[in-house]
């Protein structure tokens, strides 16, 4: 045998051996790819299920029904709103009857008026404001 048939030979098995090999490495990558294609499905899928509940438990009417059940929140009428000129006058009128109400205690003359008042004036506003409702 020649040398130059020999060494197509050995050329030629090699050549086949490594078709061999990258077609086994392409197939397992495709298998890989339509892996990840069915995965990126399925996520989607699920993207879409996640995004069909957060509507559903967002919606305004079922969060206003159980906020009533369990909190108890109800709707706030217009009567309920006060302005800031508003509040400021009633902020004026709880600190004037506070000062009368001191000045009714330190002089000692039982009064009707005579009432504990808190030192905090946003608390004295909201029981005034909840006084209101």
């Amino acid at each position: 045998m020649r040398r130059s048939t020999l060494l197509w030979t050995v050329l030629g098995i090699s050549v086949a051996i490594g078709l061999f090999v990258v077609k086994h490495a392409v197939q397992d990558l495709e298998d890989r790819l339509h892996a990840l294609n069915i995965e990126i499905i399925s996520d989607r899928d699920a993207a879409q299920v996640l995004q069909a509940e957060w509507s559903f438990l967002n919606e305004p009417a079922r969060l206003e029904a159980l906020s009533r059940e369990y909190l108890g929140l109800v709707t706030i009428s217009a009567s309920q709103t006060i302005t800031l000129p508003e509040l400021i006058e009633l902020i004026a009128a709880n600190e004037a009857n506070a000062r009368v109400a001191a000045t009714n205690a330190s002089s000692n003359t039982p009064t009707v008026e005579n009432k504990v008042v808190n030192p905090d004036w946003l608390e004295r506003t909201l029981i005034t404001l909840n006084k209101n409702q």
